[in-house]
């Protein structure tokens, strides 16, 4: 079965349970100087290990995901360079059963402007964002350690309960 999933802005209270939104606050600048202004901590990244940064380059395709990875051990940070792109995410039912399948029903995919960011809540299904229009670029950070239920490295995705798949638009 093919789920049909809408395309959300990123707001705080829409990405919430899947994790934080790091954007420019509303609020004044912390610090600011000649030419400059600064929030100082906007959000917080939990780690306890160093943590490794790598660059994607997303192309265009179709907007369909079959399969998802998560980190139970880890929070991941995700930033867009220069164009939009569409990350898809799914609620973790059991962070504890390494059996656990993405669940379709529980998927929503949000619309992240370049220059915003956010941290994925640990074992949070997650996909590859997708380019929203053009080929893109993002960035992403994690604690480079492996996870409890083994590497990612080695079988990352995970298909949807039932082989489902999810389609936005």
């Amino acid at each position: 079965m093919q789920h049909k999933v809408p395309i959300e802005p990123l707001t705080q209270q829409a990405f919430a349970p899947y994790g934080k939104v790091v954007d420019l606050p509303e609020s004044d600048p912390s610090k600011a100087g000649d030419g400059w202004d600064c929030w100082s901590y906007i959000q917080m990244l939990d780690v306890h290990e160093p943590i490794g940064f790598g660059l994607v380059v997303t192309r265009r395709r179709e907007f369909v995901v079959s399969a998802m990875e998560r980190h139970v051990s880890r929070e991941e940070l995700l930033l867009a360079f220069d164009r939009e792109i569409i990350q898809p995410v799914a609620r973790c039912i059991d962070i504890d059963d390494p059996e656990e399948h993405p669940d379709p029903s529980t998927v929503k995919c949000f619309r992240i402007k370049p220059g915003q960011a956010i941290v994925i809540h640990r074992g949070v299904w997650h996909s590859p964002a997708y380019p929203a229009s053009d080929d893109a670029r993002y960035m992403f950070g994690i604690e480079k350690k492996k996870d409890k239920f083994g590497d990612e490295m080695i079988r990352p995705w995970v298909d949807f309960i039932g082989g489902d798949t999810i389609r936005f638009e």
